[in-house]
């Protein structure tokens, strides 16, 4: 006769076991998650191997079940310790030396539970028939070693959770009560020795194992989480704007209404961060403030910045969190702040070359001109003059392109969409070069109305000193370009054309292209010279906004 009710009873606790671990963890450390579904997944199989001990009708197929549950069940304690030092905040598990021991402990232990048939000093096993069909087990000094090192290595996974608890806001009432539970299963054991007509001689710890496995899973795990929920709320509470809630392996599990404001993929059920935003997901795990650009969905570009803390219990990590700011408004003060910066560093360049050049030759000049009046050499002395006049007049030309740079470098104007065809037409008539004025490409460009006009300006009144009969100006998606069929050429002064400081591709060249380049800086474009462009000057301005027309 077979004992149905123990049988059922083992049964039941590896079915919940199995249950429970195919439910799964909500907690959000990783190697926790990972160790107790082990524990589970055990002690699920070490319950079902002690039944079909009791339904096995031949002794060997007993003795080799029954030795094969041994070999499960002392696996265990490993898998809680796995567990308890990952909640705990310990590296224990993760310790190379540590792990090495465990396995080496484990091997020796199951090869001397394999190797019981040679040496009898684990146990002795007989299979009867009456008045129950059991296996009747005589434990040696080995299974009482083996048994209280197994306890002793469960017990240091308790006093590890333990002291977390005690440091914690939580109680520790109900991980006390899984662990009571736990060891309950000393009292069928004792019975079983005790009376073993009533039960058979079993290891009854795969039934409080089973409580405690389960218990975690749906008891205990509320408390475990409440743990990590402490920690995660002490940084929500310190924090503002943006918050995201991730996982170790990045996973979304808490958000702020401020979150779905900023990643509108949230309402979606997006559950990944790189789902939300790869930026954030390459950059989060360095822990130091990031800032990072996202396109909004009306196409325009924000900066956010992002503070990542990593969130743990003890000192084992089990997420992240993210604060997510919106600095746009900030850092384009700094840009502007960088690019005023820029045009100190223009104009120091402009004052250096042509007012100092400029002061040096007409002074050496009108020294000249007193030198030749005094030797009587008045029409040189005249000749002189003239040369020196006219660096004055030079003079008076760099001070008032410095005064329009000045004027038009001011972030005062709020920018705007402007009209492409009519600022550059605009700008043709207000600079009265003889040139004329070609517009490729229909649409609007971003930018302050006066400061586009001013820049154009001076693009036309360089293309007339280069001689230049047509100037061609054309959109592109993100800026334009500025093309003349003047007599000098990229090949003759190359980038040099857009330095203050440079006298490409002559004296005389001014400050019309440098001002081009300074004016579109401070709009936050690059101006690139092109260099292979031989039937003129050609330069292409890019890092605009620009909105072309359906039909072009």
């Amino acid at each position: 006769m077979v004992l149905w009710w123990v049988v059922s009873l083992f049964a039941l606790s590896g079915g919940t076991c199995f249950a429970a671990a195919f439910r799964g963890s909500r907690l959000r450390n990783g190697d926790a998650r990972r160790g107790l579904r082990a524990l589970l997944i055990l002690v699920g199989v070490w319950a079902f191997l002690q039944g079909g001990v009791l339904l096995a009708a031949e002794e060997p197929t007993a003795v080799a079940l029954y030795t094969l549950a041994l070999t499960v069940g002392f696996a265990t304690p490993f898998a809680w310790c796995y567990f308890a030092s990952a909640y705990a905040g310990r590296d224990y598990h993760r310790r190379t030396r540590y792990r090495r021991a465990a396995v080496a402990l484990y091997v020796a232990v199951v090869g001397l539970k394999l190797t019981n048939p040679v040496h009898g000093r684990y146990f002795d096993a007989a299979l009867r028939t009456e008045p129950a069909r059991r296996l009747v087990v005589e434990e040696g000094a080995l299974y009482w070693g083996s048994f209280a090192l197994a306890y002793a290595l469960s017990a240091g996974g308790f006093y590890l959770l333990y002291r977390l608890f005690r440091r914690s806001e939580g109680s520790t009432w109900t991980l006390a009560g899984v662990f009571a539970a736990t060891g309950l299963a000393v009292v069928p054991n004792a019975v079983a020795r005790a009376a073993p007509s009533v039960l058979p001689q079993l290891s009854y710890e795969p039934l409080g194992v089973a409580v405690f496995a389960v218990g975690s899973v749906y008891l205990v795990e509320d408390t475990f989480l409440a743990v990590e929920e402490t920690a995660t709320r002490s940084f929500v509470e310190r924090t503002a704007g943006a918050v995201l809630i991730l996982d170790t392996d990045g996973r979304v599990r808490d958000h702020n209404e401020r979150a779905t404001e900023l990643f509108p993929s949230l309402a979606d059920d997006a559950d990944r961060i790189e789902e939300l935003s790869p930026s954030i997901a390459d950059e989060y795990r360095d822990e130091r403030p990031t800032l990072i650009d996202v396109s909004d969905a009306d196409g325009s570009d924000r900066t956010y910045c992002v503070t990542s803390e990593p969130l743990a219990v003890g000192g084992a990590e089990f997420g992240w969190a993210l604060l997510v700011q919106d600095v746009t408004a900030i850092e384009r003060q700094r840009e502007q702040l960088d690019r005023h910066e820029e045009q100190l560093g223009d104009m120091a360049g402009a004052i250096a070359h042509e007012l100092r050049n400029s002061v040096a030759v007409a002074d050496g000049h009108l020294a000249e001109a007193a030198d030749r009046l005094d030797g009587g050499e008045e029409a040189a002395a005249a000749e002189s003059v003239a040369v020196a006049r006219s660096r004055v007049a030079r003079i008076g030309g760099v001070v008032e392109d410095l005064h329009t740079l000045v004027r038009y470098a001011r972030d005062t104007d709020e920018p705007s969409f402007v009209e492409f065809e009519a600022a550059v037409t605009d700008a043709a008539t207000a600079s009265g070069a003889d040139v004329d004025v070609v517009v490729e490409g229909d649409g609007q460009i971003l930018a302050a109305p006066t400061r586009l006009k001013q820049l154009f300006k001076n693009a036309f009144e360089f293309a007339a000193f280069n001689d230049a009969t047509a100037v061609t100006v054309s959109l592109t998606d993100d800026g334009f370009a500025v093309a003349d069929d003047g007599r000098f050429t990229g090949d003759d002064g190359g980038s040099l054309l857009f330095e203050y400081e440079s006298a490409e591709p002559s004296a005389e060249a001014g400050m019309a292209l440098p001002n081009v380049r300074a004016l579109g800086r401070v709009e936050g474009w690059a101006l690139e010279p092109d260099l292979d462009y031989d039937e003129g000057v050609r330069y292409v301005l890019r890092g605009a906004t620009v909105e072309r027309d359906a039909s072009t």
